[in-house]
């Protein structure tokens, strides 16, 4: 999970409402998965933090139902058309483990408790960010699909981003 400090994602431009308006996203404007992969760049695997890893990687022997390689990870901000800010990580993470039928209500407990306090500070989720978690764990456990974190994404990479969208009802 990459954590911005700030959101990356917004501009200073807001509607009527106060509510920020999102910068687009670099790889909106394309339409297979790969093409956006190439687009969005994204953190090396030894640029993430140990407690990090250790939590949310498939390899690691203590990862917490929903762990993804960072490579499906960044599939699934495309998927869902999330950047990178705080916000945004904590909606993926939050998504790829309320699609894991396997996932309890300890696991998130343990999830929010490490991430507010463990987490070094820049990956750190606040309560409002844990609240986005709780809306992509929502959102996850909504689908009719379970497992999306165990896909292998990297057959997938000439695949259309709608079709993807559609085969696994993600609106």
């Amino acid at each position: 999970m990459t954590i911005a400090t700030s959101n990356s994602n917004s501009t200073p431009t807001s509607n009527s409402n106060s509510i920020p308006i999102p910068a687009p996203l670099p790889w909106q404007h394309c339409d297979i998965l790969g093409e956006a992969l190439a687009e969005m760049g994204g953190d090396l695997p030894n640029a993430i933090p140990l407690i990090v890893r250790l939590l949310e990687n498939p390899a690691s022997p203590i990862a917490l139902p929903g762990s993804i390689d960072l490579f499906g990870h960044d599939c699934f901000h495309v998927l869902l058309g999330r950047g990178f800010s705080a916000e945004d990580e904590a909606f993926v993470v939050g998504f790829s483990m309320g699609t894991d039928e396997v996932c309890h209500g300890w696991h998130v407990a343990v999830f929010k408790w490490v991430a507010q306090w463990l987490y070094p500070q820049v990956y750190r989720l606040n309560r409002s960010q844990l609240a986005v978690f709780d809306r992509g764990f929502d959102y996850g456990r909504s689908l009719r699909c379970r497992n999306l974190h165990r896909l292998n994404w990297r057959s997938l990479v000439d695949s259309s981003i709608a079709a993807l969208r559609d085969q696994y009802g993600l609106a």
